[in-house]
Protein backbone atom coordinates (compact mmCIF):
# COMPACT_ATOMS: atom_id res chain seq x y z
CA UNK A 1 0.00 0.00 0.00
CA UNK A 2 2.75 2.44 0.95
CA UNK A 3 4.46 1.84 -2.35
CA UNK A 4 1.37 3.15 -4.14
CA UNK A 5 1.03 6.25 -1.97
CA UNK A 6 4.65 7.31 -1.57
CA UNK A 7 6.38 8.16 -4.86
CA UNK A 8 9.51 6.15 -5.61
CA UNK A 9 12.94 7.76 -5.62
CA UNK A 10 12.90 7.48 -9.40
CA UNK A 11 9.62 9.37 -9.65
CA UNK A 12 10.77 11.97 -7.12
CA UNK A 13 13.99 12.52 -9.06
CA UNK A 14 12.14 12.74 -12.37
CA UNK A 15 9.62 15.20 -10.96
CA UNK A 16 12.29 17.43 -9.44
CA UNK A 17 14.14 17.34 -12.77
CA UNK A 18 10.91 18.44 -14.43
CA UNK A 19 10.66 21.37 -12.02
CA UNK A 20 14.25 22.34 -12.79
CA UNK A 21 13.50 22.43 -16.51
CA UNK A 22 10.42 24.55 -15.88
CA UNK A 23 12.45 26.91 -13.73
CA UNK A 24 14.95 27.52 -16.54
CA UNK A 25 12.08 28.09 -18.97
CA UNK A 26 11.98 24.71 -20.71
CA UNK A 27 8.32 23.71 -21.14
CA UNK A 28 9.33 20.12 -21.81
CA UNK A 29 9.91 19.80 -18.09
CA UNK A 30 6.17 19.46 -17.69
CA UNK A 31 6.32 16.09 -19.42
CA UNK A 32 8.39 14.73 -16.53
CA UNK A 33 5.61 15.53 -14.06
CA UNK A 34 2.93 12.85 -13.98
CA UNK A 35 -0.45 14.61 -14.09
CA UNK A 36 -2.45 11.43 -14.73
CA UNK A 37 -5.09 10.52 -12.11
CA UNK A 38 -2.60 8.19 -10.39
CA UNK A 39 0.18 10.76 -10.62
CA UNK A 40 -2.14 13.46 -9.28
CA UNK A 41 -2.91 11.55 -6.08
CA UNK A 42 0.62 10.24 -5.72
CA UNK A 43 2.03 13.77 -5.90
CA UNK A 44 0.52 14.34 -2.46
CA UNK A 45 2.85 11.57 -1.31
CA UNK A 46 5.74 13.94 -1.97
CA UNK A 47 4.93 15.14 1.54
CA UNK A 48 6.52 11.98 2.95
CA UNK A 49 9.81 12.90 1.28
CA UNK A 50 9.60 16.41 2.72
CA UNK A 51 8.42 15.38 6.21
CA UNK A 52 11.87 14.80 7.81
CA UNK A 53 13.04 18.25 6.70
CA UNK A 54 9.78 19.83 7.81
CA UNK A 55 10.25 18.33 11.29
CA UNK A 56 13.75 19.76 11.42
CA UNK A 57 12.52 23.19 10.34
CA UNK A 58 9.86 23.24 13.06
CA UNK A 59 12.51 22.76 15.73
CA UNK A 60 13.59 26.30 14.89
CA UNK A 61 10.76 27.37 17.18
CA UNK A 62 12.84 26.06 20.08
CA UNK A 63 15.43 28.73 19.28
CA UNK A 64 12.86 31.50 18.86
CA UNK A 65 10.91 30.47 21.98
CA UNK A 66 13.14 28.32 24.22
CA UNK A 67 10.40 28.07 26.84
CA UNK A 68 8.32 26.07 24.34
CA UNK A 69 10.93 23.32 23.99
CA UNK A 70 9.31 20.01 25.03
CA UNK A 71 11.02 17.95 27.69
CA UNK A 72 9.02 14.77 28.19
CA UNK A 73 8.55 12.17 25.46
CA UNK A 74 4.81 12.86 25.39
CA UNK A 75 5.46 16.57 24.83
CA UNK A 76 7.90 15.85 22.02
CA UNK A 77 5.37 13.50 20.41
CA UNK A 78 2.67 16.17 20.68
CA UNK A 79 4.99 18.80 19.17
CA UNK A 80 5.68 16.76 16.05
CA UNK A 81 2.09 15.55 15.81
CA UNK A 82 0.80 19.13 15.84
CA UNK A 83 3.47 20.38 13.43
CA UNK A 84 2.79 17.49 11.05
CA UNK A 85 -0.94 18.23 11.18
CA UNK A 86 -0.31 21.81 10.09
CA UNK A 87 2.08 20.60 7.39
CA UNK A 88 -0.60 18.29 6.02
CA UNK A 89 -3.05 21.20 6.03
CA UNK A 90 -0.49 23.33 4.20
CA UNK A 91 -0.17 20.55 1.62
CA UNK A 92 -3.90 19.95 1.05
CA UNK A 93 -5.30 23.49 1.31
CA UNK A 94 -3.49 24.77 -1.82
CA UNK A 95 -5.14 22.02 -3.90
CA UNK A 96 -8.57 23.18 -2.70
CA UNK A 97 -7.71 26.80 -3.46
CA UNK A 98 -6.36 25.86 -6.89
CA UNK A 99 -9.62 24.06 -7.63
CA UNK A 100 -11.52 27.26 -6.87
CA UNK A 101 -9.13 29.37 -8.96
CA UNK A 102 -9.28 27.00 -11.93
CA UNK A 103 -13.09 27.02 -11.83
CA UNK A 104 -13.13 30.82 -11.55
CA UNK A 105 -10.71 31.51 -14.40
CA UNK A 106 -11.67 28.68 -16.72
CA UNK A 107 -8.53 26.62 -16.14
CA UNK A 108 -10.23 23.34 -15.29
CA UNK A 109 -8.09 21.42 -17.78
CA UNK A 110 -4.94 22.65 -16.03
CA UNK A 111 -6.08 21.87 -12.50
CA UNK A 112 -4.35 18.49 -12.20
CA UNK A 113 -1.14 19.87 -13.68
CA UNK A 114 -1.09 22.84 -11.32
CA UNK A 115 -1.68 20.69 -8.25
CA UNK A 116 1.05 18.24 -9.26
CA UNK A 117 3.48 21.11 -9.87
CA UNK A 118 2.50 22.71 -6.55
CA UNK A 119 2.96 19.48 -4.59
CA UNK A 120 6.37 18.67 -6.03
CA UNK A 121 7.46 22.28 -5.60
CA UNK A 122 6.55 21.87 -1.93
CA UNK A 123 9.21 19.19 -1.70
CA UNK A 124 11.77 21.37 -3.48
CA UNK A 125 11.05 24.42 -1.31
CA UNK A 126 11.37 22.35 1.88
CA UNK A 127 14.90 21.36 1.00
CA UNK A 128 15.78 24.87 -0.14
CA UNK A 129 14.54 26.13 3.23
CA UNK A 130 16.78 23.58 4.93
CA UNK A 131 19.86 25.67 4.02
CA UNK A 132 19.35 28.69 6.34
CA UNK A 133 18.01 26.39 9.07
CA UNK A 134 21.13 24.22 8.90
CA UNK A 135 23.36 27.32 8.94
CA UNK A 136 21.58 28.47 12.08
CA UNK A 137 22.50 25.25 13.85
CA UNK A 138 25.90 24.41 12.40
CA UNK A 139 27.71 27.71 11.88
CA UNK A 140 28.38 30.76 14.08
CA UNK A 141 26.39 33.04 11.77
CA UNK A 142 24.99 36.08 13.64
CA UNK A 143 21.22 36.15 13.97
CA UNK A 144 20.97 39.31 11.87
CA UNK A 145 22.95 37.77 9.01
CA UNK A 146 20.94 34.58 9.23
CA UNK A 147 17.72 36.58 9.09
CA UNK A 148 18.86 38.22 5.84
CA UNK A 149 19.86 34.83 4.45
CA UNK A 150 16.47 33.39 5.36
CA UNK A 151 14.72 36.37 3.75
CA UNK A 152 16.79 35.95 0.61
CA UNK A 153 16.01 32.22 0.44
CA UNK A 154 12.31 32.94 0.95
CA UNK A 155 12.35 35.50 -1.88
CA UNK A 156 14.15 32.97 -4.09
CA UNK A 157 11.51 30.32 -3.38
CA UNK A 158 8.71 32.73 -4.29
CA UNK A 159 10.47 33.70 -7.52
CA UNK A 160 11.04 30.06 -8.50
CA UNK A 161 7.41 29.25 -7.73
CA UNK A 162 6.28 32.17 -9.88
CA UNK A 163 8.34 30.85 -12.80
CA UNK A 164 7.02 27.30 -12.70
CA UNK A 165 3.41 28.44 -12.24
CA UNK A 166 3.65 30.92 -15.09
CA UNK A 167 4.83 28.23 -17.48
CA UNK A 168 2.21 25.82 -16.14
CA UNK A 169 -0.60 28.32 -16.74
CA UNK A 170 0.57 28.97 -20.28
CA UNK A 171 2.25 32.29 -19.51
CA UNK A 172 -0.75 34.19 -18.14
CA UNK A 173 0.89 36.88 -16.00
CA UNK A 174 -2.09 38.07 -13.95
CA UNK A 175 -3.30 34.59 -13.03
CA UNK A 176 0.27 33.61 -12.12
CA UNK A 177 0.62 36.63 -9.84
CA UNK A 178 -2.76 35.85 -8.25
CA UNK A 179 -1.88 32.20 -7.60
CA UNK A 180 1.57 33.10 -6.27
CA UNK A 181 0.22 35.71 -3.85
CA UNK A 182 -2.55 33.36 -2.77
CA UNK A 183 -0.06 30.60 -1.97
CA UNK A 184 2.28 32.98 -0.14
CA UNK A 185 -0.57 34.27 2.04
CA UNK A 186 -1.82 30.73 2.66
CA UNK A 187 1.64 29.57 3.71
CA UNK A 188 2.15 32.54 6.01
CA UNK A 189 -1.27 32.07 7.62
CA UNK A 190 -0.75 28.35 8.27
CA UNK A 191 2.77 29.01 9.60
CA UNK A 192 1.51 31.70 11.97
CA UNK A 193 -1.26 29.45 13.29
CA UNK A 194 1.20 26.59 13.70
CA UNK A 195 3.71 28.81 15.51
CA UNK A 196 1.03 29.92 17.97
CA UNK A 197 -0.10 26.34 18.57
CA UNK A 198 3.44 25.05 19.09
CA UNK A 199 4.81 27.90 21.18
CA UNK A 200 1.70 28.54 23.23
Amino acid sequence: MAGGVIPSRLEAGRSLAGLFYLIIGNRDGGRLLDASPDGFWRSFGAFFWAWPVQCFLWTGIWRAAPESRPEAAAEIFRFFLVSTSFDVAAWVLPAILLLAVCQLFGLSKKFSRLVVVNNWFGLLSAYIGFLPAALRYLTPVPDTANAFISLGIYALVIWLYFRVIRISTGGDLMITIFITLMMVMTGLTVSELAFRALSG
